[in-house]
């Protein structure tokens, strides 16, 4: 009887690179060792690109982690020479996605990599070239090319990323008019050239943009019909949100986020059409005069249609006030998540287990929460009284979960370090000794 492996070999050079472009581009490589005739067929992957070692940047941030790494600049060698290896073996005519992620500043070599992607007609493209350094992201910044008439190849492009990549305005909004007609997502993080922004045109196909950690961005304008995502974390701006009319998914961290928490009332037209909503009230500092004097309690506007509320924040009573009166104001809201920072300074802060006392909650009811989520649970007795609070408010709540990873870890290689920890492991029983005390709810915890 014939094997599998014989009918397989039996399938054409260009189902057979077909059927390796689904894999991803290591596994593609890997099968050149099966037989001489496979040796040379991931040459013409067309799936993925990606070229990305989040371990040696951990280990580069945090030496502590031991991730056995070598220094940054002997890395960042390594790191180069690897991608040029593969793209110059590559023989396909298209590319799906190329994705670069690592602490690399050689402008030749990434020129390179755009004409790459540019011949290769690719329909993603992401460039993050963060910083080890934090402090350091904008010294040596790459800057990408401002010859406009060289995107005209950018037509099949439908998702763009650019992190620590300097990009003016004038090259944004030409490729967003001219070069990429069929662009659906836009995200630009941590440039140095990005001054003012216009993203507006008759036939923007624009769904998704994210802007964060611009910090020298000082105008912005938005008329994006299409729009139904929008990211934004930078100085605070007077931009409009009139002419997004379908956007039902918003986020904003650091001051901007601040300032929308304290200028609800003057979103009120924009936040009735949210379905999600994340804030960061880290910035927020709202002190106990303002909460005694009814500020920020009993004026949010209702947000009818929000179904998910996430916000990270600190675990300081008046701060989980704000979530709670938030919560209020949501009649339709379903998940509501929170992502606590600073767990393990609890002491430096007013003690949360008074929140059960506050006068606010007194008539407080939650009429629709079914899920909650609670990332950086410690198991103080501060976080048994909110999960406690929200068990009692809420009454059709059907699932909670909680998990005891610090919130900055959670999608880093540092996750795993610390999910081994002693301090990890004993939140997580005291996780579950409170899920003990509700067997009528459904408890998760990774």
């Amino acid at each position: 009887m014939r094997s599998v492996g014989d009918h397989i070999n039996e399938l054409p050079d260009d189902i057979l690179v077909n059927i390796l472009s689904r894999l991803t581009m290591k596994e593609a490589v890997r099968t050149s060792i099966i037989s001489s005739r496979w040796r040379y067929l991931w040459r013409g992957f067309s799936g993925c690109l990606n070229f990305d070692d989040p371990f040696t940047m951990a280990n580069s941030k945090w030496p502590h982690l031991n991730l056995k790494s070598g220094p940054i600049n002997v890395e960042r060698h390594k790191f180069v020479n690897w991608v040029n290896q593969v793209l110059s073996s590559l023989e396909g005519h298209c590319t799906e996605e190329l994705r670069i992620c690592f602490d690399v500043f050689s402008n030749h070599d990434i020129d390179n990599w755009i004409k790459f992607a540019l011949e290769r007609r690719v329909r993603r493209l992401e460039l993050d070239f963060s910083r080890v350094v934090y402090n350091l992201r904008f010294v040596g910044q790459y800057t990408f090319p401002s010859h406009l008439d060289f995107y005209s190849s950018f037509r099949h492009l439908t998702d763009l990323s650019l992190t620590t990549v300097g990009i003016t305005g004038e090259v944004l909004e030409h490729l967003l008019c001219y070069c990429c007609p069929v662009l659906e997502v836009l995200n630009v993080a941590e440039s140095s050239s990005l001054t003012s922004l216009k993203v507006s045109g008759p036939s923007l196909k624009l769904k998704h943009l994210k802007l964060n950690k611009l910090d020298d961005l000082k105008d912005l304008q938005l008329h994006a019909p299409n729009l139904l995502s929008f990211e934004y974390s930078g100085p605070i701006l007077p931009f409009s949100f009139r002419n997004v009319p379908n956007l039902v998914d918003a986020s904003f961290w650091g001051c901007f986020s601040a300032y929308i928490a304290k200028n609800l009332c003057q979103h009120s037209i924009f936040l009735v059409q949210l379905h999600t909503l994340k804030l960061d009230t880290c910035h927020l500092l709202i002190g106990d005069s303002e909460y005694r004097a009814g500020r920020y309690l009993h004026d949010i506007p209702e947000m009818c249609n929000l179904k998910h509320l996430e916000i990270i924040g600190t675990p300081k009573v008046n701060d989980l006030i704000f979530c709670i009166a938030l919560l209020k104001a949501a009649p339709s809201l379903y998940k509501f998540s929170l992502k606590l920072v600073s767990q393990y300074d609890y002491e430096s802060y007013e003690s949360v287990k008074t929140i059960k006392d506050h006068p606010y909650l007194s008539f407080t009811e939650l009429r629709s929460i079914r899920v909650v989520e609670l990332l950086g649970f410690v198991g103080h007795t501060a976080d048994f009284e909110l999960v406690m609070y929200l068990i009692f408010s809420a009454k059709l709540l059907e699932k909670i979960i909680i998990d005891p990873c610090l919130t900055w870890r959670v999608g880093t290689p540092a996750e795993l370090i610390w999910r081994e920890t002693a301090e990890y492991q004993s939140a997580r029983r005291r996780a579950f000794e409170l899920a003990a005390k509700f067997p009528l709810w459904e408890f998760v915890i990774p």
